[in-house]
């Protein structure tokens, strides 16, 4: 089964039987890349259970709850598997979304800033997981203003932002954050950037 979902925001029905969900149940929100689209799919347990499994990026289960009842979040538990995810994946657009997301999760502070640095020509930034001892490296992606504000509508559209605050305002604020560490960092060590570690 490889449904053509038409949308990417949540919907209150199955991306592929359309059928309506009820309250209380079980529904499977994957994405996965289309060409140069990130792509968002709500599933009821029947389809979720016929899909081609390979095309997944990731996905997470959920209970399905009506508007009414519910207050839109960013689930940083999805962000933090996204980054996972996203850090193995070789194409430009899913190195975009990982640095991005990154940003998000240290701006909330659920990943921690320890250094910048670089190797074969890139910089990445070493993060580390709160509370845990997990450390690994996302690479900086430069971003122009326009691709940066399509990459920030698609996370809007698949991942539930919050009401009060935009994807962009967020990333303007933590990427100013994280610019400040960097420079803090070049100045105490001597040079443009800290010594090369592994990419972790």
């Amino acid at each position: 089964m490889d449904p053509n979902w038409k949308f990417s925001r949540r919907q209150g029905a199955c991306a592929h039987c359309e059928q309506d969900f009820v309250e209380g149940q079980t529904v499977f929100s994957l994405l996965r890349f289309s060409d140069e689209a990130l792509q968002r799919g709500d599933l009821c347990s029947d389809c979720f259970d016929q899909r081609e499994a390979e095309k997944d990026l990731f996905f997470w289960r959920t209970t399905h709850q009506e508007a009414k009842n519910r207050s839109i979040q960013v689930d940083f538990d999805v962000l933090l598997m996204a980054v996972q995810k996203l850090r193995q994946d070789p194409r430009d657009l899913a190195r975009d979304l990982c640095f991005l997301m990154a940003l998000l999760l240290v701006r909330h502070r659920r990943l921690r800033f320890l250094s910048v640095s670089r190797k074969q020509g890139k910089e990445f930034l070493h993060l580390r997981k709160v509370r845990t001892q997990k450390v690994f490296a996302v690479e900086v992606r430069e971003l122009d203003e326009d691709r940066r504000q399509r990459l920030s509508r698609a996370l809007t559209d698949v991942l539930d932002p919050t009401r009060e605050q935009n994807w962009e305002s967020l990333l303007n604020q933590v990427q100013n954050s994280v610019e400040s560490e960097e420079d803090a960092s070049a100045a105490s060590s001597g040079g443009p950037l800290a010594t090369p570690l592994g990419e972790g």
